[in-house]
């Protein structure tokens, strides 16, 4: 075939494939090996859809669950042959669709159990620099840089997604703030945090600065706070961070005058 021909002929394969109700078969096509070809792909793509979001099928059970991804494989434009880059079309697709069939948690549920796979595969382009050794109290990561894992996600939710379940269908819009990151042993875990502490983690994610130096910005973004206290807690916030892997320094001081609360 030419190249033109064999576009054509590619593009009315695959909108077959896709919807074989309205797009006929291509000329000369076995009608039987062409059907077997359809039902191994889009078994393929439901079952890579279904194991990445094994909570949202839960929720809205197989036939729902089912007419969506039907509805992402007729509809959406696939810019990735990989089946591992599925889940994050149909994330796509749920994030652009609007139906009274599914809650309104749909897409932000589907972001938060997509976003498990994204950290998993993601490669870690910067390595963290060791410390000399482990941070034993709060008071010594104050005048040390401190920095956010190289893999990681700051996600903000209307819905309290990390407490849905196959039991708990049902909830109302609460602002939810989440850290996702992969820790040094490659196991991607989930913190929920406070607006304030989101506030303070979203610095971080631009800046390169000391604990006290970040915490005093944050102080001054809540005049209405007393800062002292949000200095304190602050700071015993960035250390339980530490403890759990989640903050990551290289243990430098970066001004020898050093205090502790």
């Amino acid at each position: 075939m030419m190249p033109a021909a064999f576009q054509t002929y590619q593009a009315a394969f695959t909108a077959h494939l896709r919807q074989p109700v309205i797009h006929a078969k291509p000329a000369g096509v076995d009608s039987k090996r062409i059907s077997i070809y359809r039902e191994i792909v889009f078994n393929n793509f439901v079952a890579s859809v279904s194991t990445c979001f094994p909570v949202l099928l839960s929720i809205l059970g197989k036939r729902r669950f089912g007419k969506l991804v039907r509805q992402c494989f007729s509809s959406q434009q696939f810019k990735s042959p990989l089946f591992q880059d599925i889940a994050g079309s149909f994330v796509d697709f749920l994030q652009s669709l609007k139906s009274p069939e599914i809650p309104d948690y749909t897409a932000q549920l589907a972001h938060y159990e997509w976003i498990e796979l994204v950290l998993s595969r993601q490669i870690e382009t910067k390595a963290a620099a060791l410390p000399a050794a482990l941070i034993a109290e709060a008071g010594a990561l104050l005048h040390c840089e401190v920095e956010l894992p190289a893999v990681h996600q700051l996600l903000q939710y209307d819905f309290a997604v990390h407490q849905l379940s196959r039991k708990r269908r049902a909830i109302s819009p609460v602002a939810t703030y989440l850290l996702v990151y992969r820790d040094p042993d490659f196991r991607i875990r989930f913190i929920q945090l406070n607006a304030v502490t989101f506030q303070l983690l979203q610095q971080l994610q631009t800046h390169t600065k000391t604990s006290e130096a970040h915490l005093q910005d944050l102080a001054q973004s809540l005049p209405h706070l007393d800062p002292e206290s949000v200095i304190r807690f602050g700071l015993q916030t960035l250390y339980t961070l530490y403890q759990q892997q989640a903050l990551r320094t290289d243990g430098r001081v970066a001004t020898s005058n050093q205090q502790s609360f």
